[in-house]
């Protein structure tokens, strides 16, 4: 194999979370492939046939898929005004603002638009009493709304979320031919809130619910094997072995999107079904891993996620959330892409 990180897809698992999360909702299902597809890698497409739509956080992530599918392509977050676009006629833009829908309007080529209303988290949408002003602007511009929706941000303000983004979209019922909130929270939330659609995240890649399974392991190559004693240092600064051992060198750095360690937080690879610890800080293009007591060679591979050490284990290690492991990871990162039945 060769000594650089490879991300392998298992494109049957990514198949059975989405029908394992359509078992769970009447609704349609919007499957967010923003971000690279959360790092994986737009190609997954071909494992989401069954999906109703589609959703990106940019036109230009839109524009990347659009040849690829013919099913609705709806962007999430608000117009970039600093960049020039145009729309088709399949790709659905949010707006959260006048100013918004006259962008798109201008831009040319939108049919329809999503309309975002702020209820709670105050990133991007319209003020719910601002909603009849979008709708009556929308329908003087010849835009049609396709949607209105908002973004449950915590499962614990979810209920007061939804009661706002309810009372605001119901006395518009029939201008509003579809209504959404609901991303990966759906699978933990009751059936009355899944509404008209629900957007599948994260939690359609493997996490965040025990009816779906990771679908992505990466490995690279052990490069070299050294040995230190005590009082060797190992990689950048002051890091002193401490003992004899036995140290791989791994073809794998921060500039793959495996970042360096929080306050040398631990972590671990997976060489011959063992957990062993990294040593030293993470370099730009190598990984110091301790290998003492362990049959290991020039060529051998080391795991870095995969089911005894997941995104979430190495997310601990970098102080964050497993979504930044995954949509971390590089574009020098090769990609694999399989049908494997479980």
């Amino acid at each position: 194999m060769t000594n650089a990180l490879q991300l392998t897809i298992n494109l049957s698992a990514l198949a059975d979370n989405l029908a394992a999360l359509r078992r769970m909702t009447t609704a349609k299902i919007c499957a967010v492939v923003k971000a690279d597809a959360y790092g994986h890698g737009i190609e997954v497409l071909r494992a989401l046939t069954a999906a109703d739509e589609f959703a990106v956080a940019s036109v230009g992530e839109a524009c990347e898929i659009y040849e690829q599918t013919d099913k609705p392509v709806n962007v999430l977050s608000s117009p970039d005004k600093t960049v020039a676009c145009g729309y088709r006629e399949r790709i659905f833009p949010a707006v959260s603002t006048v100013d918004d829908l006259r962008f798109v309007s201008a831009a040319g080529g939108a049919v329809a638009v999503n309309i975002k209303v702020n209820s709670g988290m105050n990133r991007y949408g319209a003020s719910p009493t601002d909603l009849e002003t979008m709708l009556k602007e929308a329908e003087r511009l010849h835009l049609r709304v396709k949607s209105v929706f908002s973004h449950v941000y915590d499962l614990s303000a979810a209920e007061r979320q939804f009661a706002i983004f309810d009372a605001c979209t119901k006395p518009f019922s029939d201008y509003i031919p579809q209504r959404h909130i609901l991303s990966s929270h759906f699978v933990r939330l009751p059936s009355y809130m899944h509404l008209d659609m629900v957007r599948p995240g994260i939690v359609l890649y493997g996490y965040g619910h025990e009816c779906v399974k990771s679908v992505v392991t990466a490995a690279c190559g052990i490069v070299q094997i050294r040995e230190t004693t005590a009082t060797d240092n190992i990689g950048y600064g002051h890091c002193r072995s401490g003992r004899r051992r036995t140290v791989a060198v791994l073809g794998v750095g921060y500039a793959d999107g495996y970042r360096r360690r929080r306050d040398n937080e631990p972590r671990y690879v997976v060489i011959n079904h063992r957990l062993c610890p990294v040593v030293g800080q993470v370099c730009m293009d190598a990984t110091m891993v301790d290998v003492s007591g362990l049959d290991v060679a020039v060529g051998d591979q080391a795991q870095i996620l995969g089911p005894l050490y997941g995104p979430d284990a190495l997310a601990a290690s970098y102080g964050s959330i497993n979504y930044e492991v995954l949509t971390g990871l590089g574009k020098r990162v090769k990609r694999i892409y399989r049908m494997e039945h479980a």
